[in-house]
């Protein structure tokens, strides 16, 4: 699936990149409602997954690399989830300002849903952002 920056985070986005909004790092979670991202997508568009022990977790900006070409690409580390019980189905995941928590961007898992269903089932995801 591709990638969908929201309209209300083009502003967002705009603003870093002019120096006019205070960067925070952010955190990515995963949602568990069946739905295709889109750009008039909120925070509230998703359902983040709960039960089999699931927290979201922190993107620390020191360890996104970035690279300039065509396109430009960014990625963070692998983050991974490993879970300690039932949580469901798990459509994508989404990435939100942590002070704030606006919805960034979102992206629906290609394979998936994936079914969490017992303990040590694991999923992996791999940031990236990419600007032609």
């Amino acid at each position: 699936m591709t990638l969908v920056v929201p309209n209300s985070a083009e502003v967002l986005i705009l603003g870093y990149i002019l120096n006019k909004n205070a960067p925070t790092e952010l955190n990515i979670k995963l949602y568990a409602n069946d739905i295709i991202p889109s750009e008039a997508d909120t925070v509230s568009t998703y359902v983040e997954v709960s039960g089999g022990g699931y927290v979201e977790k922190q993107l620390t900006a020191a360890s996104w690399s970035i690279s300039a070409g065509n396109p430009s690409t960014s990625e963070h580390p692998q983050v991974p989830w490993v879970f300690s019980g039932v949580a469901g189905l798990v459509y994508g995941y989404y990435v939100v300002r942590r002070t704030g928590g606006e919805l960034l961007w979102a992206e629906r898992f290609t394979n998936g849903p994936y079914n969490i269903a017992q303990n040590g089932d694991e999923i992996r995801v791999t940031p990236r952002l990419n600007l032609e």
